[in-house]
């Protein structure tokens, strides 16, 4: 049995996908750039110092605690991403 979505029969993601796969390695290297941040604690002598950077490892600010973080990532509207 298939299921298949209400709406435009997925006609909108295909067009998404097929537009992604027309982008240079360059557009793809820069896509959402401006949307993700990552936030890291500093090491060493800086223990305890957090610094919330852009998807490029651009510092952009350097938050007292998480929570503060969490605060201006999402007044700022952007998206954190997980870093392992």
């Amino acid at each position: 049995m298939n299921l298949h979505p209400i709406g435009d029969g997925g006609r909108a993601e295909n067009r998404r996908i097929a537009a992604l796969r027309q982008m240079t390695a360059e557009q793809l290297l820069h896509l959402g750039a401006r949307q993700v941040v990552y936030l890291r604690g500093g090491m060493g002598d800086e223990a305890g110092l957090l610094v919330l950077y852009g998807a490029d490892g651009s510092a952009i600010a350097r938050p007292d605690d998480v929570e503060t973080a969490v605060e201006m990532v999402a007044e700022w509207g952007l998206h954190f991403a997980s870093i392992h």
